[in-house]
């Protein structure tokens, strides 16, 4: 007679049959981008379940007025606009940059309340960073699990989420798309040549469209180290000039669709800059160049992101760095960095060290000045003298660390389980190594943070005691009035690094599956929540923009004339309302109207 199995036994055999698989399940990735969506829910919801938009300076002082006009005008005439006459006695509409005007994907600001669809169009395109990144990374080859790591790191990481404080849409809109290129590109070089090439050409063209140039040119920049790269390692592989040929034709073909498809915007504003705007001559240079880049301070800020500080107005820090303010962060999470270090010294594939060299590059030009590289790159890479702001190169730090994070996963699940000797003392030299060093780092800024700091500008930053920002008060004392933010960030950085270190040291025993390393995910979720809620500062958009006494005045006075603002603060109300005035808030006007008004700085 058959001996009956016990009740527990039958239970745990029908679980290891039935047991939840991500790679092999239909719906893992709907569920875990839904699970990402309430994670923007929850970052967004102040917003979300309010009637208020995001607040920026920038975008209150021109950019709505900017879409309105447009929008407007659009509805009533069925065109785009071609010249706004409200502001420094007229300009060029399309030429000047105004904005998104034929970028497709902001296609939300004609559909319901603009002011709440411009927020919106932010959220949209912060989730679809995400999006593209998880396909990205899958193009290489990583599982859904590190994939997802790769989404998520990207997705919450302070560059893309704090571009909405200054309401730098532009950027958030390059950095989304920008890993769709990497991705048809890669996949352009292994089959349907001429289909992913196409794709690629189209994303080109709608990343110039943004229309951030700058931006837009930091990705051709990328675009191109990468097609060197696989041209290389197919030149090595099959030892033939011929092989090389058909995809450096399409890559080149791809740059060529996407110029054609932005022309409508790139050529009439890349003339107009060059010639008729004040950018043409007095906008260049090693101090233009060099302006806004990052320093010490703010590269030390990827391991702490409270170290340097932030301006906004939920920040609660004090920024105490060399540029005049910071309203942005550059950090992409703590968890993505220790993942993404893993992924550069243990997954050891030619992509991971291309990713790398990328997320090096990247961080030695938007240091600047601060290191002697930069006057390689001012003077051998093109218009580099004429661009300010290094710093906005991050986004490819970014990238490549969201994509090395999900390698370093992708090893821990495929062979940490296998190291043997010198590799698994290594591996568990980083493993343990990141939370140690975020414990000492957490200790010596809490049991001597004054004689941290005090040593940290003795080194890099000498001039910070006597750089004073208002009377009494020096950079040096900043850093002291931040203290409490550093010290609480170190801790915080220690505990998520413990908790991913102890999630894979779990897997790693095999003492649970992959159900530990989905748990993990949780970790960048909660820390970029956390720490991206600063850059969220809302407003009730109807006291700037609803009709006043003064608007209702020159609205009934049908002269043709000119409204002159000597507030020093400018405002679109009468813009926004139909009523032109003297000067404004821009930046490309008429370069011989800035003469006229006596040039920068005597508006």
């Amino acid at each position: 007679m058959a001996k009956k199995r016990k009740p527990s036994t039958l239970a745990a055999q029908k679980f290891r049959q039935t047991k939840f698989d991500p790679e092999s399940s239909p719906y893992f990735t709907p569920i875990a981008f839904g699970i990402l969506l309430l994670g923007m829910v929850i970052l967004f919801g102040e917003f979300i379940f309010s009637d208020k938009i995001f607040y920026s300076g920038d975008m209150m002082r021109a950019g709505i007025f900017f879409r309105s006009f447009y929008v407007n005008f659009v509805l009533a005439h069925g065109s785009v606009p071609q010249w706004n006459p409200y502001i420094f006695g007229g300009l060029p509409f399309v030429d000047a940059f105004h904005g998104d005007l034929f970028y497709p994907l902001s296609f939300l600001k004609f559909f319901g309340s603009l002011f709440r669809a411009l927020s919106y169009n932010l959220i949209f395109h912060i989730f679809l960073a995400g999006v593209f990144t998880y396909l990205c990374a899958r193009q290489f080859r990583l599982s859904k699990v590190a994939s997802l790591l790769s989404g998520i790191s990207y997705m919450f990481a302070g560059y893309l989420v704090s571009m909405i404080a200054p309401w730098h849409d532009g950027k958030i809109f390059v950095t989304s798309l920008f890993p769709l290129t990497i991705l048809f590109l890669d996949r352009g070089f292994e089959k349907k040549p001429l289909f992913n090439f196409s794709l690629l050409g189209l994303v080109i063209g709608l990343i110039i469209l943004t229309p951030h140039p700058q931006m837009a040119y930091f990705s051709l920049w990328a675009i191109s180290f990468y097609s060197l790269f696989k041209l290389i390692v197919l030149y090595r592989k099959k030892r033939s000039i011929k092989s090389v040929i058909r995809p450096a034709l399409l890559t080149t073909y791809a740059v060529v669709i996407g110029l054609m498809i932005s022309a409508v915007q790139f050529y009439p504003g890349f003339y107009y800059t060059s010639n008729y705007s004040p950018r043409s001559e007095a906008k260049r240079g090693w101090d233009w160049a060099t302006s806004w880049s990052l320093h010490g301070e703010e590269a030390f800020s990827l391991l702490i992101p409270e170290y340097v500080g932030i301006n906004t107005q939920n920040a609660r820090t004090y920024y105490w760095g060399k540029n005049p303010f910071k309203d942005n962060s550059e950090t992409v999470g703590i968890v993505c960095l220790f993942f993404a270090l893993m992924g550069l010294f243990f997954y050891r594939k030619k992509e991971s060290y291309f990713l790398g060299g990328l997320a090096l590059f990247a961080l030695i030009y938007a240091l600047g000045a601060t290191t002697p590289f930069f006057r390689l790159f001012f003077h051998l890479i093109p218009m580099v003298k004429s661009m300010r702001a290094p710093s906005m190169i991050m986004f490819l730090f970014s990238f490549s660390t969201a994509i090395l994070a999900g390698m370093g996963l992708q090893f821990v699940i495929d062979r940490s389980r296998k190291l043997k000797g010198v590799e698994a003392k290594r591996f568990r030299g980083l493993l343990f190594g990141m939370p140690a060093l975020m414990f000492l780092l957490a200790l010596l800024f809490s049991a001597s943070g004054k004689g941290m700091l005090k040593l940290w500008t003795s080194l890099f930053y000498s001039d910070a005691a006597t750089t004073m920002v208002q009377q009494g008060v020096s950079k040096l004392d900043l850093a002291y009035m931040n203290l409490p933010a550093i010290q609480s960030g170190a801790w915080l950085g220690f505990l998520f690094t413990t908790l991913a270190a102890t999630c894979t040291w779990i897997y790693q025993t095999g003492k649970i599956g992959i159900y530990i390393l989905v748990a993990l995910l949780l970790i960048p979720v909660v820390d970029g929540i956390r720490f991206n809620r600063r850059f969220i500062n809302l407003a009730d958009p109807s006291p700037y923009l609803s009709p006043n006494v003064l608007s209702e005045f020159f609205k009934k006075d049908t002269d043709k004339y000119r409204v002159q603002n000597f507030s020093p603060y400018t405002s679109i109300n009468l813009p926004y309302h139909g009523t032109e005035v003297v000067v404004g808030y821009h930046g490309n006007q008429l370069k011989w109207y800035d003469k006229l008004l006596g040039g920068p700085g005597h508006r």
